[in-house]
């Protein structure tokens, strides 16, 4: 076994001493030494390790369900965009912490998607968190009442990607509408997001108790965003449809 392999082993598992003085030891040996048995090791400890931190960081995002891009059936509505799905699914608008609007539809795959590029980049080491509107709005509530909104508003800005799930559907409290623009206006400097609405975009500014805030925080969701929309038929009822359709043709099967 190379040496070299058993010291990039050691300093990616943060082990810098055994990595720096490995070679020192090797001599003190002056014989040849295995090394295999000591590789072995320590590749189980860093898939070990890789593997607990990616334990946390699906835990910490609180996804409401794990989905995969393979799970989602794209010719059952073909007008969605697949392209610019699979171009957000390289994280890509993560590094310079754009924004993808997700707008259609209930039912038409929007927060399948989502999730499924949230579970991308927990698995590519990034923190995310993830919520919809309405239980944002509780946990911005939650926070200022028990004094802990400021580990809140950490938590997301920490993250690398934001998911606010059904945005539009819920009106907001002049409080929490004030702290999410706050959020919206201090996210660019380091977040990306996917927001999933089912309400079109001229309706967004009913949710809001001021006009002024309304603006300012859609303008802020808007500025270089990548929108993608989804039309068809409802994804969740997918199945329904399509027992429907068979009972339909034998229906008229028997008919005849």
């Amino acid at each position: 076994m190379n040496p070299e392999i058993v010291k990039s082993l050691f300093t990616e598992l943060r082990m810098p001493t055994a990595a720096r003085e490995l070679a020192e030891v090797l001599a003190e040996q002056k014989k040849a030494v295995s090394l295999g048995w000591v590789s072995s090791l320590l590749e189980r400890e860093l898939d070990s390790r890789k593997q607990k931190s990616l334990r946390r960081r699906i835990h910490s995002a609180r996804f409401p369900e794990i989905t995969t891009l393979e799970g989602f059936d794209f010719s059952f509505n073909p007008d969605i965009d697949e392209e610019k799905i699979r171009d957000l699914a390289t994280l890509k608008f993560i590094d310079q912490n754009q924004i993808a609007l997700f707008l259609g539809a209930p039912g038409v795959g929007k927060t399948h998607l989502a999730l499924a590029i949230g579970v991308l980049a927990v698995q590519d080491g990034r923190r995310v968190f993830c919520a919809s509107a309405k239980r944002l709005g509780q946990e911005i509530m939650l926070g200022k009442l028990r004094g802990t909104l400021d580990g809140l508003f950490k938590r997301m800005l920490s993250a690398q990607l934001w998911i606010i799930d059904d945005w539009g559907v819920v009106s907001m409290s002049r409080e929490v509408a004030e702290e999410i623009f706050d959020l919206m206006d201090r996210r660019k400097q380091s977040s990306a997001m996917i927001l999933t609405s089912n309400r079109d975009v001229s309706e967004w500014a009913e949710v809001f108790p001021d006009p002024i805030i309304a603006n300012a925080t859609v303008d802020r969701i808007f500025d270089r965003a990548k929108t993608v929309l989804f039309k068809g038929q409802s994804y969740r009822l997918k199945g329904r449809i399509q027992t429907r359709e068979i009972q339909t043709v034998d229906g008229e099967a028997q008919k005849h």
